[in-house]
């Protein structure tokens, strides 16, 4: 989704893996190992693997239609982009996305653009919820996830007339949209906590309609007896094109990304930080400096690690997801890696696997629909055993 049709007021705004004979949370210590030292690199070493799954798996509609067009009839609007998203049809979609979750069973999963339609009074249509929809989904099939709430920002929420008279365009009822960035966290994963927040700059909209905010949400868990923290986030774009920026839409995602990036260095988190979701922000660092920025505070990218894996695009299928051939052109979904070992080499101490998920031609719905107008990116990462903990 981008809200980017309109003119936004000036803010001011705040490699390949490689081995060594470290390990990835620091150096070997030069005192000897202990027993119960060595039996926990001996667990954490080799598989299975930390398997970590990012999808923004798409609202369903163009939603710049409403701010592009007549605010008079704003009602008319509303109902024409729901019609969108009935189309674009998210229980197809989530079987979909559900045989990829299937396949690779990740341990957690971040999701962009989770949407919820609730309707005042009902009068042409039930409520729909995109958690609830993949999560029956999922348990259908024997899949156990939880959605903690905690771990769940809520980007973005607008109540809104919806009307069905092309004449007047008069409300006939109110339709609530609230978008959500959602991780999933696998039932035998142990979970310590949950966060989430916003970021403090939002995205403007323009005839009165509240701006949106971004955000980021977290988990806390344990894999091989070492603890990680994962985030997901979805930033705003500041792209019109490839390698093309607008000057008024960088200001807010570099103030969102300058904010993200203070939010994964927290200093009272001292262990490995993984960081997943739609950055908006291209790996070729030729639309903005969030990708290379993170990369320079030492994160890796789990798609660099290892043989060449093509370009990876992840972005983007037509609004209706019936384009044919796959429309995916720019890498923007990542899943980034970061400790002690890598903030200092720029290495991952390790091996990974990544591959992206819904872009082959085998992985649309029986009508044609694309699981979404994003790839997914799955990573197994096999962590090398190493001492100490560190970010």
């Amino acid at each position: 989704m981008k809200w980017t049709l309109f003119t936004l007021p000036l803010m001011a705004v705040i490699t390949f893996g490689a081995c060594d004979d470290a390990g990835p949370l620091g150096p070997t210590s030069d005192d000897a190992a202990t027993t119960d030292e060595v039996m926990l690199d001996a667990v954490r070493a080799g598989s299975p693997a930390l398997n970590v799954m990012t999808w923004n798996i798409y609202v369903g509609a163009d939603l710049n239609q409403l701010l592009a067009g007549d605010p008079t009839r704003i009602g008319c609007g509303v109902a024409d982009i729901y019609g969108d998203v009935l189309a674009t049809d998210f229980e197809a979609r989530a079987m979909a996305i559900a045989d990829q979750i299937e396949r690779h069973q990740p341990h957690v999963i971040g999701l962009n653009e989770v949407s919820t339609f609730q309707f005042m009074y009902g009068f042409f249509h039930p409520d729909l919820v995109f958690l609830d929809v993949l999560m029956d989904e999922l348990a259908a099939r024997g899949l156990n996830y939880v959605a903690p709430e905690e771990a769940r920002s809520t980007n973005f929420e607008i109540t809104l007339p919806i009307s069905y008279d092309e004449e007047t365009c008069a409300g006939q009822d109110a339709l609530s949209y609230t978008e959500y960035d959602v991780l999933l966290v696998r039932g035998d994963v142990q979970m310590d906590a949950a966060a989430h927040g916003n970021f403090a700059v939002p995205l403007p909209l323009p005839y009165g309609l509240p701006p949106k905010y971004s955000g980021w949400a977290s988990v806390d868990i344990e894999h091989k007896d070492l603890p990680y923290r994962v985030f997901t986030t979805h930033l705003e774009p500041a792209d019109t094109g490839p390698c093309a920026i607008d000057d008024q839409l960088i200001q807010v995602h570099g103030a969102q990304a300058y904010e993200l990036m203070g939010v994964v260095s927290d200093e009272s988190w001292d262990h490995p930080v993984i960081l997943t979701g739609d950055l908006n922000s291209d790996a070729s660092g030729c639309t903005t400096d969030t990708y290379p920025d993170l990369i320079d505070a030492g994160f890796v990218d789990a798609w660099d690690i290892g043989l060449p894996r093509g370009n990876g695009f992840t972005s983007n299928q037509a609004a209706d997801l019936l384009n044919a051939a796959s429309q995916l052109w720019h890498r923007i979904d990542f899943v980034l890696y970061r400790d002690d070992f890598t903030t200092r080499t720029g290495n991952f101490r390790g091996s990974s696997h990544t591959e992206l998920v819904g872009e082959e031609q085998a992985d649309r719905t029986a009508s044609g629909l694309w699981p979404s107008d994003h790839a997914g990116v799955v990573a197994e990462l096999r962590i090398a055993p190493g001492r100490g903990h560190g970010k």
